[in-house]
Protein backbone atom coordinates (compact mmCIF):
# COMPACT_ATOMS: atom_id res chain seq x y z
CA UNK A 1 0.00 0.00 0.00
CA UNK A 2 2.72 2.01 0.72
CA UNK A 3 4.68 1.58 -2.58
CA UNK A 4 1.03 2.22 -4.09
CA UNK A 5 0.90 5.64 -2.62
CA UNK A 6 4.49 6.45 -3.09
CA UNK A 7 3.87 6.17 -6.92
CA UNK A 8 0.94 8.03 -7.12
CA UNK A 9 2.15 10.60 -4.85
CA UNK A 10 5.70 10.01 -7.38
CA UNK A 11 2.94 10.48 -10.74
CA UNK A 12 1.09 13.90 -9.49
CA UNK A 13 4.04 15.20 -8.44
CA UNK A 14 5.74 15.05 -11.57
CA UNK A 15 2.51 16.74 -13.43
CA UNK A 16 2.77 19.51 -10.88
CA UNK A 17 5.69 21.37 -12.44
CA UNK A 18 4.44 21.16 -16.12
CA UNK A 19 1.11 22.83 -14.54
CA UNK A 20 2.96 25.91 -12.89
CA UNK A 21 4.78 26.72 -16.19
CA UNK A 22 2.21 26.45 -18.61
CA UNK A 23 0.28 28.72 -16.23
CA UNK A 24 2.64 30.72 -16.49
CA UNK A 25 3.51 30.98 -19.99
CA UNK A 26 0.30 33.18 -21.00
CA UNK A 27 -0.29 36.71 -20.41
CA UNK A 28 -0.44 37.96 -16.84
CA UNK A 29 -4.01 39.76 -16.73
CA UNK A 30 -4.33 41.54 -13.36
CA UNK A 31 -7.66 43.11 -11.48
CA UNK A 32 -7.83 44.74 -8.40
CA UNK A 33 -10.98 45.51 -6.34
CA UNK A 34 -10.53 49.18 -4.47
CA UNK A 35 -12.84 51.17 -2.41
CA UNK A 36 -10.54 53.85 -1.17
CA UNK A 37 -9.25 56.10 -4.26
CA UNK A 38 -5.69 57.25 -1.76
CA UNK A 39 -4.55 53.59 -3.17
CA UNK A 40 -4.53 54.35 -6.69
CA UNK A 41 -1.46 55.67 -6.75
CA UNK A 42 0.40 52.80 -5.11
CA UNK A 43 -1.41 50.20 -7.18
CA UNK A 44 -0.70 51.88 -10.23
CA UNK A 45 3.08 52.05 -8.94
CA UNK A 46 2.67 48.08 -8.85
CA UNK A 47 0.79 47.90 -12.03
CA UNK A 48 4.28 49.53 -13.73
CA UNK A 49 6.13 47.35 -11.57
CA UNK A 50 4.81 43.95 -13.24
CA UNK A 51 4.43 45.66 -16.47
CA UNK A 52 8.32 45.67 -16.13
CA UNK A 53 8.66 42.29 -14.49
CA UNK A 54 6.15 40.41 -16.97
CA UNK A 55 7.48 42.05 -20.35
CA UNK A 56 6.06 40.79 -23.30
CA UNK A 57 3.13 39.12 -21.23
CA UNK A 58 2.22 41.73 -19.47
CA UNK A 59 -1.73 42.03 -20.70
CA UNK A 60 -4.60 43.72 -19.08
CA UNK A 61 -4.34 45.69 -15.55
CA UNK A 62 -8.00 46.62 -14.03
CA UNK A 63 -9.33 48.18 -10.63
CA UNK A 64 -12.70 48.73 -10.31
CA UNK A 65 -13.96 51.23 -7.76
CA UNK A 66 -16.52 50.72 -5.80
CA UNK A 67 -18.07 51.51 -2.66
CA UNK A 68 -18.66 55.15 -1.12
CA UNK A 69 -14.82 55.74 -3.10
CA UNK A 70 -17.45 56.46 -6.78
CA UNK A 71 -18.59 60.12 -5.15
CA UNK A 72 -15.17 61.27 -5.76
CA UNK A 73 -14.69 59.73 -9.19
CA UNK A 74 -16.50 63.32 -10.03
CA UNK A 75 -13.72 65.73 -8.48
CA UNK A 76 -11.09 66.61 -11.21
CA UNK A 77 -8.84 67.99 -8.36
CA UNK A 78 -9.00 64.37 -7.03
CA UNK A 79 -9.02 62.44 -10.46
CA UNK A 80 -7.21 64.01 -12.78
CA UNK A 81 -3.67 62.93 -11.35
CA UNK A 82 -4.77 59.41 -10.81
CA UNK A 83 -5.76 59.16 -14.17
CA UNK A 84 -2.79 60.71 -15.76
CA UNK A 85 -0.51 57.61 -13.59
CA UNK A 86 -3.09 55.31 -14.31
CA UNK A 87 -2.51 56.27 -18.31
CA UNK A 88 1.11 56.19 -17.72
CA UNK A 89 1.24 52.75 -16.17
CA UNK A 90 -1.41 51.13 -18.64
CA UNK A 91 -4.06 51.02 -15.76
CA UNK A 92 -7.71 50.73 -16.96
CA UNK A 93 -9.63 52.82 -14.33
CA UNK A 94 -13.69 50.95 -14.00
CA UNK A 95 -16.60 52.65 -11.99
CA UNK A 96 -19.06 50.29 -10.42
CA UNK A 97 -22.57 51.24 -11.95
CA UNK A 98 -24.04 49.46 -8.90
CA UNK A 99 -22.12 51.65 -6.48
CA UNK A 100 -22.80 54.95 -8.90
CA UNK A 101 -26.43 54.03 -8.76
CA UNK A 102 -26.71 53.33 -4.47
CA UNK A 103 -24.40 56.86 -3.89
CA UNK A 104 -26.69 58.99 -6.45
CA UNK A 105 -23.41 59.75 -9.15
CA UNK A 106 -24.25 60.41 -12.28
CA UNK A 107 -22.71 57.84 -14.96
CA UNK A 108 -22.23 60.50 -16.97
CA UNK A 109 -20.35 62.74 -15.27
CA UNK A 110 -17.60 60.17 -14.72
CA UNK A 111 -14.31 60.95 -16.23
CA UNK A 112 -14.32 59.87 -19.99
CA UNK A 113 -11.21 57.81 -19.47
CA UNK A 114 -12.61 55.22 -17.28
CA UNK A 115 -15.10 52.70 -17.89
CA UNK A 116 -18.11 51.63 -16.66
CA UNK A 117 -19.50 48.26 -15.90
CA UNK A 118 -22.78 47.36 -14.42
CA UNK A 119 -21.82 45.79 -11.18
CA UNK A 120 -18.05 45.75 -10.16
CA UNK A 121 -18.09 42.54 -8.31
CA UNK A 122 -19.91 40.28 -11.08
CA UNK A 123 -17.13 41.71 -13.01
CA UNK A 124 -14.54 41.13 -11.49
CA UNK A 125 -15.77 37.47 -11.17
CA UNK A 126 -16.08 37.36 -14.40
CA UNK A 127 -11.89 38.21 -14.95
CA UNK A 128 -11.56 35.88 -12.49
CA UNK A 129 -12.55 32.76 -14.21
CA UNK A 130 -10.91 34.17 -17.22
CA UNK A 131 -7.39 33.72 -15.00
CA UNK A 132 -6.86 36.92 -14.27
CA UNK A 133 -5.01 37.43 -10.79
CA UNK A 134 -6.95 39.53 -8.26
CA UNK A 135 -6.77 41.15 -5.02
CA UNK A 136 -9.45 43.20 -3.42
CA UNK A 137 -8.51 46.35 -1.41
Amino acid sequence: MKKFLFAVALAFGSFAPQALSAQSEGTQNYFVLNRNLQQLKAISLAAGDLAEMDGEQFGEFNVVICGKAVKDLVNPEIMDPIIKLAEEKGVQLVACGFSLKKFGVDPSAIPSQMTKVDNGILYGFTLQKKGYYSITL
